[in-house]
């Protein structure tokens, strides 16, 4: 396995959540994302922040940055953890609180956009991938809903099938909710688009 878990300080519904330490590598707490990996029961590997938000705990693997820095707590564990080479990252939580943090984690999904990286944000009701111009197979899962949302300038070609709304050579811009709250019929569905970036959201009530 090549895979780590960054733990960040706020999880929407983290009662549902679905995260298992032992699939794991390696857990890093972002700062206050200690407290939410103690309400799991799991102890992290490694601890980054400024601990603005959290009492600095005995650990012998802490990592102390500055409380003025040009970026958050969780874009310097999404780094650390690159840094050492994890190439599947598993970001838990960071949707919801504040809505700034929640577009900034968005953000690094299109800041580490690679295909040779897997980098997906998840918390107890969603969880958030962004894809590269491709084909792509998504498979029925426990999610109910699917949502694609341009990021960025509009999806070019977008087609998906094996939905509830398919779509068939369709631009999608970034200014639409057309894309929101499709279902998956089948056991896979099939996305393509030829250009763009694509937001993929799998999501519960």
């Amino acid at each position: 396995m090549n895979k780590v878990l960054i733990f960040t300080s706020f999880v929407y519904n983290i009662a549902k959540t679905r995260i298992k330490a032992d699939e794991f590598d390696c857990v890093i707490c972002a700062d206050g994302g200690l407290t939410v990996a103690k309400t799991l029961g799991i102890t992290p590997d490694i601890l980054i922040g400024d601990f603005d938000s959290t009492k600095l705990p005995q650990c012998d693997n802490i990592i102390r940055l500055p409380m003025e820095k040009n970026m958050t707590d969780t874009e310097a564990a999404i780094d650390l953890a690159i840094s050492k080479g994890y190439t599947d990252i598993t970001i838990l939580g960071g949707l919801g609180g504040r809505f700034d943090h929640t577009m900034g984690n968005i953000g690094m999904l299109a800041k580490h956009l690679d295909r040779d990286k897997k980098v997906c944000i998840v918390d107890g009701s969603n969880k958030v991938f962004m894809l590269l111009p491709g084909t792509y197979d998504i498979e029925k899962s426990s999610y109910k809903y699917l949502g694609l949302v341009s990021y960025g300038k509009e999806c070019e070609n977008l087609s998906i099938s094996g939905v509830k709304y398919p779509l068939e050579d369709y631009r999608l811009p970034n200014d639409t909710t057309l894309g929101v709250s499709n279902e998956i019929l089948e056991n896979t569905a099939r996305l393509s688009f030829t250009s763009g970036k694509l937001l993929l959201i799998q999501s519960n009530d």
